[in-house]
């Protein structure tokens, strides 16, 4: 599996180059260094970590286990650093930049890949869910997310098949009922477990996987890691001793607001209401 890693840079970048936009349209994501986000912001963060993982509510999701927190959702909504970031200048900046568009946050969650015990990510694209569950018109959304520990090899990093998101939605199977483990939760809860509720076929992965290759970005706590909703992506267990730790902002373009469905998500899932986020100075 290839590699890559997050330099330090010099400065703090507060927009993207015409080169960094043009790497993110070709392969479908693009690391930024680990001090693109200023190191206050990111202290803050990684302070608030814990008590974002302790919320109680349907909104925090659990691994197989029943113990190990797996996702907290929302928090740019109830946590006031959270909402700060995703305002910010380094982030939501250049999600317009991405998407030529004022932006508005869709969905926001910390991941936290537990040392030991974070589950894995199958293969799979975020736009699918977003599309057919939320109402979303255009793939024309980016996922922004942050480092909160470092990532490496051995703690789950997320892998990518760079040049997939081209090729748009992908062939699979919509799978029927609820994951072992999560049989008597509400229905929206089958697309966030580790077993993915639309299976792409695995024909398609090998055959995309044998042209563009693996990815796998890795870097220092406060690395930004952008990557577009239809590259193919997934992420193995958790096996090391290292916590892995993201806060990931999902940005929509505010021309791109979801439709009405007939099953709306949660708020803490899904936004429906479309405000654009003003930049913090």
């Amino acid at each position: 599996m290839a590699g890559i890693d997050a330099a330090r840079p010099s400065a703090e970048p507060t927009a993207l180059t015409a080169e960094m936009v043009a790497d993110y349209h070709r392969d479908g994501f693009l690391l930024l260094p680990a001090h693109h986000l200023p190191a206050d912001l990111l202290a803050e963060l990684v302070e608030a970590t814990p008590r974002i993982l302790a919320q109680e509510g349907p909104q925090r999701v659990l691994e197989r286990d029943g113990v190990t927190v797996r996702s907290v959702y929302g928090p740019h909504r109830t946590d006031p650093v959270v909402a700060r970031v995703s305002r910010s200048a380094q982030l939501a900046g250049a999600a317009r930049q991405l998407l030529g568009d004022e932006v508005y946050v869709h969905q926001s969650k910390v991941n936290l890949k537990a040392a030991f015990a974070g589950d894995q990510w199958e293969w799979h694209q975020d736009y699918i869910n977003w599309r057919d569950r939320d109402g979303i018109p255009t793939p024309d959304l980016v996922n922004v997310t942050v480092f909160l520990d470092e990532v490496n090899e051995f703690n789950g990093p997320l892998t990518f098949i760079p040049g997939s998101h081209r090729h748009g939605l992908l062939a699979g199977t919509d799978t029927e009922g609820m994951p072992a483990g999560y049989e008597d939760g509400p229905n929206w809860l089958a697309t966030l477990t580790a077993t993915e509720k639309f299976q792409v076929d695995r024909a398609v992965i090998r055959r995309l996987a044998n042209q563009g290759g693996l990815v796998s970005p890795k870097g220092p706590a406060g690395s930004v890691l952008m990557f577009h909703p239809n590259v193919l992506h997934a992420s193995s267990p958790n096996l090391s001793p290292f916590d892995r730790a993201m806060l990931l902002m999902v940005y929509n373009g505010v021309r791109n607001a979801p439709r009405p469905v007939a099953s709306p998500r949660p708020d803490f899932l899904a936004e429906r209401e479309v405000v654009p986020i003003p930049l913090a100075a």
